[in-house]
């Protein structure tokens, strides 16, 4: 099962290669800052805990990823997706990025400490701290954090705002697809060696194929989101092949980086 959705004013695109899987000729990834293809429009308060993040830039605001709720004053995404920039204005409670949502600023813009931004596969998860905490309803929510790695095989779903094609106009509605993870060292014959077991890679187990696209990475990767939703991966990179390729998304897993977030956060 598959993917992401994105959504951006404004956003900067990246891109990777063709996949093969000799061990000679591996495929590229790229920082995902992603999409979700083909995935199914999410109803208001369906996902409760995902936030649209806008860099500020000067003068200028705009779309840069996604995240998601863990408390009422912190925000867990990617290191990606807030490294570089100072502050953010964070969208929440909506699932029209044109709608009435509640909007908080950024007091601390915080990546993991390991993080290299030359290399986005590895230590990729980040928080921001908010200046003022959100109140929560049944539209804005936090989301638990997972405790203990995610097995293989697993069925996941993910969510953001986006294109539903590669290289396509952005969504302006939230969407989301169910994935399914595999071995890492699946992953790694595609990818090469550079992936951590602190990574967790996913893909489509449907025609169309569902997954991860350009321009919203930290979009949430959850386990039982309609029972008991735990958060259980943070989404970082895909295959240079393009969106629709079937080549799996990468993924940080949570439970690899909780010790930190429990201790940066108090969560």
């Amino acid at each position: 099962m598959k993917h992401i959705a994105t959504f951006i004013l404004c956003f900067v695109l990246v891109w990777a290669t063709p996949l093969q899987k000799s061990p000679l000729n591996k495929v590229p990834t790229t920082d995902i800052d992603s999409r979700i293809i083909n995935g199914d429009l999410a109803g208001l308060g369906q996902f409760p805990w995902q936030a649209a993040l806008y860099a500020n830039s000067g003068s200028t605001t705009f779309f840069r990823c996604s995240g998601s709720i863990i408390s009422e004053q912190w925000i867990l995404t990617s290191a990606s997706c807030i490294y570089g920039y100072d502050t953010f204005t964070v969208l929440v409670g909506v699932v029209d990025l044109n709608g009435s949502g509640v909007l908080a600023q950024s007091s601390e813009i915080i990546p993991y400490y390991d993080y290299d931004s030359n290399d986005y596969h590895n230590y990729n998860i980040g928080l921001i701290q908010l200046s003022t905490p959100l109140v929560f309803n049944r539209y804005v929510a936090a989301i638990a954090l997972a405790e203990n790695l995610l097995e293989d095989g697993t069925d996941v779903t993910i969510s953001g705002w986006g294109s539903t094609i590669t290289n396509g106009e952005k969504s302006q509605f939230l969407r989301y697809a169910d994935l399914v993870t595999i071995r890492n060292s699946e992953c790694t014959a595609i990818y090469g060696n550079s992936i951590l077991e602190s990574v967790v890679c996913a893909e489509s187990v449907t025609t169309p194929v569902k997954n991860a696209c350009n321009a919203d990475g930290g979009n949430p990767m959850v386990v039982d989101v309609n029972t008991n939703p735990v958060h259980v991966g943070v989404s970082i990179f895909m295959s240079g092949n393009g969106c629709d390729s079937g080549h799996p998304s990468g993924y940080t897993r949570t439970a690899s980086f909780r010790n930190w977030i429990r201790d940066t956060t108090g969560v």
